[in-house]
C-alpha cells in the first residue's frame, strides 16, 4: 500500500500563457478521458479454482500480501499467490495472472474481491469504486465556490456549517458573485464563447473530484476523536496506573498520523487555491487530487474496522473497552512507534 507525506507529491505547476479558446476546447475534449482505460473490466477467472464457493480475494492481515480464500470441505484456507500459482499451475504472464496482479493492486481501494467483480474504477479509467453523500457533494461545491468568490472579491468567506453553506449556495448575492468571478477568470484564461458554461461546469467537475476528499476528510476526523475518547477514558480510569500510563503513550503516537494526514488534506486544498491555474490545469490538477484520494483511501482501509470498534463504543469501564484500547495500542504501535537503530563506531 502506498504511503505518502507532503513532501512526495510534486502539485502541477500553472502555464504562465493562457490558452485561446480553440486550443482550450480541444484540451478540455482530450480531458474527457483522464486514464487510459483497461482492456478487462471484470475479474473473469478460467481457472476453475476461482469459482469454488466462497472464494475471495483479501489482504493477509499480518503480512499484508493478497490472498485467495476458499473452502474446501469444512477447511478454510488462505492461498498466498506464489503459493496459488504453483499448486494449479497457472503461468507467469497468462490470462489469470495478469488478474492476479491487478487485484494486488484493486485491494488497496477494497478490503474484499470477490472473482467476477468489476475492477476497481481507480484501475480502470480513474474514478472512485466508492460512492460519497450529497453532504460531501455539497462542502465540496460550497468550500469550492466560497475560494473563488473570496479570491475575487478579497473578502476571506470561511464556513463551517452544512446548513449555512447550503444557504449561500442559494443565495442570489452568492450566484451574482460568482457570475463576475467567471468574468474574470474568463478574461485571464481569454475564454470568450459560452465561457460561462464552460466555467461552470468545470467548477462542477472540480467539486465532484473533491467531493471524495471532503468524504474522506469527514471520515478522518474519527480517528482525532479517538485520541479525544482517549482523553475521556484517562478520567474514567484513573485509579488504574497501568491503563492511564498505556493512554499516555497512545495518545503520543497516534499525533504523528493525525498530523500527517492534515498535512495531506491541506495539500489538497491547496490544489484550488490558485483556481485560475486550476482550471487552466484541469487535467493534472485532477489526477493530482485524485492520487491524494487514493492514497488516503489505502491508508483509511487500514484504520477501518478499528474506527468502527470506536464508533461503537459506550465510555465506560468493561471489558470491552479494554481489549478495545489493547487492539488500538497494538495498531499504533505496529506503524507509528519510532525506533532508533545503535551502530558500533569504527
Amino acid at each position: 500500500m502506498t504511503d505518502i507525506s507532503s513532501s512526495d507529491e510534486t502539485p502541477p505547476s500553472a502555464d504562465k500563457d493562457a490558452a485561446p479558446d480553440d486550443a482550450i476546447a480541444e484540451k478540455a475534449a482530450q480531458e474527457n478521458v483522464l486514464v487510459q482505460p483497461m482492456r478487462d473490466t471484470h475479474f473473469d477467472f478460467q481457472h476453475k479454482v476461482f469459482s469454488l464457493p466462497g472464494a475471495f480475494f483479501c489482504q493477509d492481515p499480518n503480512s499484508k500480501d493478497a490472498v485467495l480464500n476458499i473452502l474446501l470441505g469444512d477447511l478454510k484456507v488462505a492461498l498466498a499467490f506464489p503459493t496459488l500459482m504453483e499448486s494449479f499451475q497457472i503461468e507467469e504472464g497468462c490470462h489469470d495472472a495478469r488478474l492476479l496482479e491487478i487485484i494486488e493492486q484493486g485491494l488497496a481501494f477494497v478490503k474484499q474481491i470477490r472473482p467476477g467483480e468489476e475492477i476497481p474504477g481507480e484501475l480502470l479509467d480513474g474514478r472512485a469504486s466508492w460512492s460519497v453523500e450529497d453532504r460531501h457533494r455539497i462542502a465540496a461545491k460550497g468550500r469550492l465556490t466560497m475560494q473563488i468568490v473570496s479570491s475575487f472579491t478579497g473578502n476571506e468567506i470561511i464556513v463551517s456549517d452544512q446548513s449555512q453553506l447550503e444557504q449561500l449556495l442559494d443565495d442570489p448575492q452568492t450566484h451574482e458573485k460568482m457570475k463576475a468571478a467567471f468574468a474574470k477568470i474568463a478574461e485571464r484564461l481569454k475564454l470568450t464563447n459560452n465561457a460561462e458554461q464552460y466555467l461552470t461546469d468545470r467548477i462542477d467537475d472540480l467539486a465532484q473530484e473533491l467531493s471524495y476528499i471532503e468524504a474522506l476528510r469527514d471520515r478522518f476526523r474519527h480517528i482525532r476523536r479517538i485520541d479525544q475518547a482517549m482523553g475521556k477514558l484517562a478520567t474514567i480510569y484513573r485509579t488504574d496506573r497501568t491503563f492511564c500510563s498505556e493512554l499516555n503513550r497512545m495518545q503520543g503516537l497516534i499525533r504523528k498520523p493525525v498530523r500527517e494526514y492534515d498535512m495531506i488534506f491541506d495539500q489538497a486544498d491547496a490544489q484550488t487555491g490558485d483556481i485560475v491555474g486550476a482550471l487552466r490545469n484541469f487535467h493534472p490538477t485532477v489526477q493530482f487530487i485524485r492520487k491524494i484520494r487514493d492514497d488516503l483511501r489505502a491508508k483509511l482501509l487500514e484504520w477501518e474496522d478499528l474506527l468502527r470498534g470506536w464508533d461503537d463504543i459506550s465510555m465506560e469501564r468493561s471489558p470491552k473497552v479494554e481489549a478495545l484500547q489493547k487492539q488500538t495500542y497494538r495498531f499504533l504501535a505496529s506503524r507509528y512507534i519510532e525506533t532508533t537503530v545503535w551502530k558500533r563506531g569504527g
